[in-house]
Order: C-alpha cells, then sequence, then structure tokens
C-alpha cells in the first residue's frame, strides 16, 4: 500500500490558519476535505438545521404531501412498506412514528429477504386487502415492475415510492409520486433511504405548521440508518448523524437504550465508527437470515419484556449470520488462494445464504482491491451482491445488460441483481469480459495521511479539537497521521483467522494502546525489535466513565 501525505506551502498554511482562526493542524485537515473559506468552515464544523435544504425541492413532494394529509384527513389506511436492510428498517420505523404522532392510521411491512426478495406478491397483497389500505409507501425502495404498480393500482391502492437508489425506469405514466433525490434538482443526490424519510416528515410537517421538535427527537433513528448505507458524511447527511449521535445521551427509543447497555457502550461518547461497526450489524442480522419487521417494532416498542424478546432474537440471529459468513468468506478464500493473482471475483453457489453475500463481498473486495461478485442460487434463481473499486461503476456495468435481469438496483460501487438461471452463465460472460478489460492492470491502493503528528503529544485536548470534524466517513475519512520510530512493546490477535491485532506501541517514553483491523497478518512476534513508521487516528475509548486515546493503526512498515 503506498502512503500519500498531503503538503502545503508553510505561508499558505499560515495565512489560512489566521483566515480560519483554527490551529494549522485543523486548518490542515479542513484544507485537505476541500474547504477553504470560513464560511465553510462555520458550515462543516458547526451544522444545523438552518443548513438543511427545503424538502420542496423536490420534485412531486408537493403532491406527495397533499396525498398524504388527505390520507389523514379521511382515516384511510397507510402501510409503510420498506426495504430489509438498516436504511430501510430505520426509514419506516421513524415514518411510522412521525405520522402516527399525528393520529394517522399507519401500518408498516418489511419484506423477509430469504422467502419473498423485494417486490409486490400475493402475499403482500392479501395483506393490503385485509387492512383495507387505501395508501402505500415505500421507503429505500423503488417499484420498476409495471405489473406489480398495476396490480396495487387495480386494488384501489394509492403509490408513493420514497427512495434514493438511481431511478432505472420512467413509471411517472402509472399515477405513481416519487420522492427521490436522484430525480430532479434536489441538492443533494446523497441522502439515504432513511434521511429522505426524514425529509418527507419535514415536508409533512411544515405544510401543517405543526412543531418540528419531534422530527429532530427521533433522528437518531435516520441517522442508524444513515451511517449503515454508508453514503457521504456531508452536506446534509453531517447534520443528521451529528444530532443523532447527540440524542443518544438521551435517547427517547426505549430500545436503544437496552442495545448500548448490552454493548457495554457509553452513550456520551458513541461515534458513527461505532454506529456501523457494532449497532447496525445487530439490526442487520435480523433482516439477514431472519425477520426484519421485529426490527421496526424495536424502534417502536415501549413494553420492556417485549424489548427483551426482540433483543434476544438479535442476537441470535447475529451469531447465525457470524457463522454463514464465516462458512462463506472460508470458502472463497481458499478458491482465492489457487488464483493467480485475481483481477475481479464471480463465484456462485446453491449453498450460500442469500441474506450475508453482500457483507462478505464487501470484505473480499475491500481486502484485495478488486471488484466482487457473489450470487446465492435457490428456486430458479440466481441474487447477487456487487461490490466495485475507485473508477469502476458497476451500476453502469449492470445497466447495460438490465433486459436480462429480473430487477437490479444500488449505487456506483455496490449493487446487486436477481437473475433467472436460465440466463446466469450469460450474465457470468459478460460481467467476466467487462471486469477483465476494465481491470487489465493492477492499481495500487493508496492510503491518504492528512499531517505528520507524533503520538508523544497525542491529548485528549488535541483528540476533541480533531473530533469537531466528526462524523467521519465517506467522503470525510477519518483524519490519518504519520509517526515513526514506533516500537511494539506488546500484542494479541484476535477475530476470526487472527485478522486483528491489539495492543501497546512505544515512542521514546510515550506508551499508548493500539488496536489493527484486518492487519494481523503483517504483525510477527520476531520482528518486535524493528522501529517502525505508522499511519493511525486516534480515538477515545470509554471504560465504565472513563476516556482514554487509542490508536487505530492503519498500515505500518
Amino acid at each position: 500500500m503506498k502512503w500519500k501525505l498531503k503538503n502545503y506551502n508553510s505561508n499558505y498554511l499560515i495565512s489560512k490558519s489566521k483566515e480560519f482562526q483554527e490551529s494549522k493542524l485543523i486548518t490542515k485537515l479542513l484544507l485537505n476535505r476541500g474547504i477553504t473559506t470560513p464560511e465553510k468552515v462555520e458550515e462543516f464544523l458547526n451544522p444545523s438545521e438552518k443548513d438543511l435544504y427545503s424538502p420542496f425541492l423536490f420534485e412531486e413532494m408537493r403532491e406527495v404531501v397533499d396525498r398524504i394529509l388527505r390520507a389523514k384527513n379521511n382515516r384511510e389506511k397507510v402501510v409503510i412498506y420498506g426495504d430489509y436492510d438498516v436504511d430501510g428498517i430505520s426509514g419506516t420505523a421513524y415514518l411510522v412514528i412521525i405520522l402516527r404522532k399525528l393520529g394517522m392510521d399507519v401500518d408498516y411491512y418489511i419484506p423477509n429477504r430469504a422467502h419473498e426478495g423485494v417486490g409486490i406478491n400475493k402475499s403482500l397483497i392479501r395483506y393490503l386487502k385485509k387492512r383495507n389500505t387505501k395508501l402505500f409507501i415505500t421507503v429505500d425502495i423503488t417499484i420498476n415492475d409495471r405489473n406489480e404498480i398495476k396490480l396495487l393500482r387495480d386494488n384501489n391502492i394509492d403509490v408513493i415510492i420514497t427512495d434514493h437508489h438511481r431511478q432505472i425506469e420512467d413509471i411517472s405514466d402509472l399515477g405513481v409520486l416519487m420522492v427521490n433525490p436522484k430525480v430532479g434538482n434536489y441538492p443533494n443526490k446523497n441522502l439515504s433511504g432513511s434521511g429522505v424519510a426524514f425529509k418527507l416528515s419535514d415536508a409533512i410537517y411544515e405544510v401543517i405548521g405543526a412543531d418540528k421538535k419531534i422530527l429532530y427527537d427521533y433522528i437518531d433513528i435516520v441517522m442508524i440508518g444513515t451511517v449503515a448505507d454508508v453514503v457521504p458524511m456531508t452536506d446534509e447527511n453531517r447534520f443528521i448523524i451529528k444530532k443523532g449521535l447527540s440524542n443518544l445521551k438521551e435517547t427517547k427509543i426505549k430500545g436503544l437504550k437496552y442495545i448500548i447497555n448490552y454493548l457495554r457502550m457509553n452513550p456520551q461518547n458513541i461515534t458513527a465508527s461505532d454506529i456501523g461497526f457494532y449497532i447496525a450489524p445487530i439490526f442487520n442480522a435480523l433482516g439477514r437470515v431472519d425477520n426484519s419487521k421485529m426490527v421496526v417494532n424495536f424502534f417502536i416498542q415501549e413494553d420492556d419484556e417485549k424489548l427483551y424478546s426482540i433483543i434476544e432474537e438479535m442476537k441470535r440471529a447475529n451469531r447465525m449470520r457470524r457463522y454463514f459468513e464465516l462458512e462463506i468468506y472460508d470458502e472463497i478464500e481458499r478458491k482465492i488462494q489457487k488464483l493467480n493473482n485475481p483481477k475481479y471475483i464471480f463465484m456462485k453457489s446453491r449453498k450460500w445464504h442469500s441474506g450475508v453475500i453482500g457483507v462478505v463481498c464487501s470484505r473480499i473486495s475491500i481486502k484485495y482491491n478488486i471488484p466482487v461478485i457473489l450470487v446465492s442460487i435457490k428456486n430458479g434463481f440466481g441474487k447477487a451482491s456487487c461490490r466495485s473499486i475507485e473508477g469502476l461503476n458497476i451500476f453502469n456495468i449492470l445497466n447495460d445488460v438490465s433486459d436480462k435481469l429480473e430487477r437490479f438496483g444500488g449505487h456506483d460501487l455496490a449493487a446487486g441483481f436477481l437473475v433467472s438461471e436460465k440466463h446466469l452463465n450469460q450474465i457470468e460472460r459478460y460481467l467476466k469480459h467487462r471486469l477483465l478489460n476494465a481491470n487489465k492492470k493492477n492499481v495500487e491502493k493508496v492510503l491518504d495521511v492528512d499531517s505528520k503528528l507524533s503520538i508523544e503529544g497525542m491529548n485528549k485536548n488535541k483528540l476533541l479539537d480533531i473530533n469537531r470534524l466528526s462524523p467521519f466517513g465517506l467522503d470525510n475519512q477519518e483524519p490519518n497521521f504519520i509517526d515513526n520510530n514506533i516500537s511494539f512493546i506488546s500484542f494479541t490477535k484476535f477475530g476470526i483467522n487472527n485478522r486483528h491485532f491489539k495492543g501497546f506501541v512505544r515512542k521514546n517514553d510515550r506508551i499508548i494502546s493500539v488496536i489493527g483491523y484486518n492487519l494481523g497478518h503483517k504483525l510477527k512476534s520476531r520482528n518486535m525489535t524493528k522501529k517502525y513508521s505508522i499511519v493511525y487516528t486516534p480515538v477515545f475509548k470509554s471504560v465504565h466513565s472513563d476516556l482514554f486515546i487509542e490508536l487505530k493503526i492503519k498500515d505500518f512498515n
């Protein structure tokens, strides 16, 4: 891996530091993120609701709100239909809570990933008809099948689609209303599905003149979906995540209090990274191997006994998820070891659980820095998860062969599709051809480094200052620092196949705790006497009520 340190002319850095009224270190971090004016500095460091765009910049938002308020006034049954991932679940739960606060008759439906997939089927229609549903609102899902929409309309059910994925087909002639930042001129194209649900709620409350405090009181639900969907940590998403993390200190959602307690986390110090690595996977597990509807109920439920029951199911499903993931991951790793420097991975199996291949897909793609497509085959269909690398748009590649797919969707670097088994071999040949031609040469992975910073000078005040730039994630990566003459004085390896390590490092008289994810293979006991250069990110770790500093090692040599 190549390290790339960003540098600036000394006089320029001093000038900008005075202009920003920030230290040279913070100024450099801001400049590295493309923030070059005092106005942008203020907006970035202190995002607030005043920075949010009007929800009526969405196409059809006015018509959507009018239809929802008509349902409210006529006491019509409304069903929210959400995707089974964390983003869809969170957005569904949030919209149910917000609409019920207005006294609306709202229910929800999350399709079972293993048995239903995403789509309108007879089971769903029976569910809707039994409840005399008049309005059907999707969250994090676009229905592109004209026959499915016609089935809803033939049963006198109006359809509102809220989504953030790229639109594949024009269905405007079917009388469907849509709220999607990627359709039209909405300024923030990078909202999550739950973020779109938040904007819809904002528009509804604005039209009826209701107090918007309730929207922000429950925004920690939206935050979880936003973090889990790995959208850019910029623009409106910064406010959503920052406000949501702040809410966790005294969350109004009883279930979240229990989960935080179960994970032994300090609610005063939970980060976006904690949400992504610890909290979201527990919610995701039920959707991947069991029943996502239970997670929506988890956000809504107030009864202690029922909440404990849901959490036990989550824990059970999480254990199953880990088992399935390990089995598939180990199988693929064994196959990769027999390949000679692969430029891509395309693998399929009838044994794989379709609910967990996406996670395995991500891990393999990140480890080898190559595109990965994994296909689970069942009942005559192949369900695929696809992950790509920077500069290679997997969505566009799939779009070119969409006529052979039952359905597909996603983003530039992460997508999925469903294909009839009779077309699977043709799709496999097509993808192998496109990926091989797109990857004729290896692209060395680059690790961007923000600044040189000695670990000897790292203290709580400096880290608090750095963390003003949080939340960190896509398009606002954790700040990486470089230091040298570092000794590893002790370590232990952990995780599946000893993938990770934790321990302590020393520089002169400073000893500090470290953790290295996916770097266990690089650290050998026989090299303990060596001096290393390290790239690291400092983070706070909490033990009970105490905070201490730990270094996340990103690479060393």
